[in-house]
């Protein structure tokens, strides 16, 4: 996503976030080149920099570069003369900072090779990764200034992801041939008419039979295969992909094509200054016309490249990742200047049970539990420890029929996964069950297991708040019970505490009874030492002054829904957990592993809520929505107001909050059209489905309870595959800044229960607006494509 376009996203209160230059000036900027140093490692001569102009070629998608021949230029190193080029096409990552190996060794220097190494700091150094089929090292770099250097970072970032995107298409037309070999039922390489027909019937679209022998005739322009019994009345593959495209004809884009088009271009085509109006106007996005000169090139399907057809037009809106709701670039892009808060400020994805990976009573562990958490960018995963056989710890669900697994093979799997998918620290939240000696061993494992990657710092005195995830990149955290800081060896952990840190602890029976759970637990000593920011304590209330920063405690549903639903205890929540960390997880009576409502305690700024990760359902499907941007790093950064105990707001209604500094957000939405809707159940027989769509707004109370941010379309009758609705709504919007965008599609039925085709959600601050797309998934994460939504998005700030 650009800056011009986070800026219309983003909340005024955090403008200023956004105020840099376009992605359109630094391309400019970078095409009449820099000044940068590249730094090379010579072996035994050691790092030397070599002082270079480096520019963008966007005609051919290439960094040139060609060095100075005056070595007094190099600060004392040699030249090489000549010059030369990358192409972009080859670079698979951008980093900044400090984060090759070459960088690292600087990182490393001594004060004797200061002067030498001046020019060189995180702040202005960067690196090209290329992809591994080039067969290229990295390309170190260093800029004048930090502008310039996030100046080509972001440039380049922009550009990789936007040659990335064109491939989709190639996506597509691996579906399409599939369709083809479906309906060619008697393997002949062609498809005679009835066959068509049943494609038709397949793809759930419901035609009359003058109208669809009317677009196969039409199609039908070789008459290819005379000497068949259907004397050329059959369709070769490439009149299959012309047939198939005249089925799913889009008036809707063919009316944005002319709208745009009409003044460009004497022949009906859509210019790439038509295509740059367009993007500008209804996208909101700010590109350079070579970019749109390249888009054209790799979209447009006739011979004549330099100009959009209806057809190229209609591509790239169906295949060009930018055209959907959420970013490419949000979605695979840590935001750096938005991960130095204290973790306390984050929403962290989190999971309970993990190692389960069906219900809480029989159901099997499984260390795929963690290592399918941790790729989906999990960043907070539970351990539950009891002593197991010759001295070796295990992970079960106790007193159940669970299977139960090492504690050695889970921190084993966990030390190989932990960073595949994110490099932001990950927590441990053990849940200790084991004896002193057996709590030893957890200790000892950890240890020697993780090494380097296990987070052992102590807590300074002068330390306020919680480091940054920034600060603890790399790093493992133990999230347990600690003894008091003057203990030297095993001890109580405190004498009388409830457990209520304990996920089998049922509150309800708890409150029932009107008793409560005293527990005296021995804490082994070096188990304790590996606990520092993360010290799971039992919750002694909101006005407690000796509680500490690094104090976390853990809140059972039942608890989290009666501390929410009053509103002097919510403030305090919110005031909470500002500065400390909560985990809410799932009641003790959900043995079937369904998971509570999440979009409540995260109103109330709660960072980590722990969810069922083996269970498909809304609630997963609303946690995938909030961290998929920020790179899927599994780490959002709340709002101001949920970071700031001085800002007036509450989690109930109303939320209070002052409108100058959190305006009011009106959402139009345009449903236009649908592709693909696959039958219930994902079947390929049946009746065609009547689809319609729900839109529904999700979030705090104020929004949430809101009738009139829940519609609904008309159904549309025998058509999933090309639906056509043009029905607008509008959404007034009061906590943007912690609401999501649901739609859900459905199958319209007579008789029975409306049946689930297909969902899609996202934050509403992640919304791209314009004209956008959005593939549909299933509860479990699952894709759908090429089932799709086709909508329109304006939005409009009120104070």
């Amino acid at each position: 996503m650009n800056r011009e376009m986070e800026k219309i996203i983003m909340p005024k209160d955090e403008d200023a976030l956004a105020r840099s230059q376009s992605v359109k000036e630094r391309l400019d900027m970078l095409k009449t080149g820099t000044q940068l140093y590249k730094v090379r490692d010579k072996g035994v001569r050691g790092l030397q920099l070599y002082k270079r102009k480096y520019w963008l070629d966007m005609e051919n998608l290439l960094i040139h570069f060609s060095p100075h021949k005056d070595p007094s230029t190099t600060l004392g190193c040699a030249v090489t003369a000549g010059s030369d080029s990358y192409n972009l096409k080859d670079i698979c990552e951008v980093r900044d900072g400090y984060q090759t190996d070459i960088f690292n060794k600087i990182g490393d220097k001594t004060k004797a090779d200061i002067n030498k190494f001046r020019k060189i700091t995180a702040d202005t150094a960067f690196s090209l990764i290329f992809t591994p089929e080039s067969n290229m090292h990295e390309l170190d770099l260093v800029a004048e200034d930090k502008q310039t250097r996030d100046a080509w970072v972001d440039a380049i970032k922009h550009l990789v992801v936007t040659l990335k995107s064109l491939s989709h298409q190639k996506e597509y037309e691996m579906f399409l041939k599939t369709q083809f070999r479906r309906a060619d039922s008697n393997n002949s390489g062609y498809l005679n008419f009835e066959e068509a027909k049943d494609l038709c019937k397949g793809l759930n679209i419901k035609l009359d039979k003058e109208d669809l022998r009317k677009l196969f005739n039409e199609a039908n322009t070789e008459k290819t295969n005379s000497a068949s019994k259907e004397k050329g009345e059959v369709l070769n593959e490439e009149e299959f992909v012309t047939f198939y495209y005249k089925l799913m004809r889009r008036p809707e884009i063919d009316q944005i094509f002319t709208r745009y088009s009409k003044n460009a271009n004497e022949h009906g085509r859509m210019t790439p200054e038509a295509l740059l109006d367009f993007l500008k106007e209804e996208q909101k996005d700010d590109l350079a016309i070579e970019e749109c000169k390249e888009i054209v090139k790799n979209f447009e399907s006739s011979a004549d490249k330099s100009s959009f057809t209806k057809e190229g037009f209609t591509h790239f809106l169906m295949f060009n990742d930018w055209q959907e709701l959420l970013s490419p670039i949000s979605a695979s892009r840590v935001k750096a200047e938005e991960m130095v808060h204290p973790l306390s400020h984050y929403w962290i994805a989190s999971s309970h049970n993990t190692y389960l990976t069906g219900n809480q009573l029989t159901g099997e562990s499984s260390i795929d539990g963690y290592i399918n958490s941790l790729k989906l960018g999990c960043r907070c995963v539970e351990l539950d420890c009891w002593d197991g056989d010759d001295g070796q710890p295990i992970i079960y669900h106790g007193h159940t029929l669970t299977s139960k697994i090492l504690f050695k093979d889970v921190v084993e799997a966990c030390k190989k996964y932990a960073f595949e998918r994110s490099d932001f620290p990950l927590i441990f939240s053990i849940e200790n069950h084991c004896s002193l000696e057996q709590q030893d061993r957890m200790a000892e494992l950890l240890v020697s297991i993780l090494g380097d990657l296990l987070y052992t710092g102590a807590i300074q005195d002068d330390e306020k708040h919680m480091p940054s995830p920034m600060s603890l990149r790399g790093k493992i955290l133990i999230k347990a019970k600690r003894l008091p800081p003057s203990a030297t060896e095993d001890d109580d952990e405190c004498d009388g505490d409830e457990d209520d840190d304990d996920d089998e602890y049922d509150e309800d029976k708890d409150e029932r009874d009107g008793s409560k759970k005293k527990k005296s637990k021995k804490i082994s000593k070096k188990l304790s030492d590996l606990v520092n920011y993360i010290h799971a304590v039992h919750f002694p209330g909101f006005q407690n002054n000796d509680a500490k920063f690094f104090h976390m405690s853990s809140f059972g549903e039942s608890k989290t829904k009666k501390i929410i639903s009053d509103p002097e205890t919510a403030r305090d929540f919110v005031k909470y957990n500002t500065k400390q960390i909560s985990r809410i997880y799932p009641g003790a009576a959900r043995q079937d592993s369904s998971n509570l409502k999440i979009v409540e305690p995260w109103t109330a700024g709660c960072q980590i809520v722990a969810l069922n990760y083996q269970t498909d359902d809304r609630q997963n499907h609303l946690n995938r929505a909030m961290f998929a941007a920020n790179g899927g790093c599994g780490y959002i950064l709340k709002p101001q107001f949920l970071r700031d105990p001085s800002i007036a707001y509450s989690p109930t209604s109303p939320s209070g909050l002052d409108r100058s500094r959190f305006p009011i957000l009106i959402l139009s939405v345009e449903i236009l059209s649908g592709q693909h809707i696959p039958r219930p159940h994902g079947v390929d027989e049946g009746e065609v489905i009547d689809p319609y769509v729900e839109v529904k707004i999700r979030g705090h109370p104020d929004d949430f309870n809101e009738p009139d941010n829940h519609k609904e379309t008309e159904a549309v009758r025998n058509n999933g595959f090309n639906p056509a609705w043009k029905q607008s709504f509008v959404f007034n919007i009061k906590v943007p800044e912690v609401a999501f965008l649901e739609f859900k599609v459905k199958d319209h039925s007579h008789s029975m229960k409306d049946q689930h085709l297909g969902s899609y959600a996202i934050r509403i601050k992640d919304i791209q607006e314009g004209y956008r797309r959005a593939y549909l998934v299933d509860y479990s994460g699952k894709e759908l494509k090429p089932a799709s939504l086709f909508v329109k998005i304006n939005k409009r700030w009120i104070n």
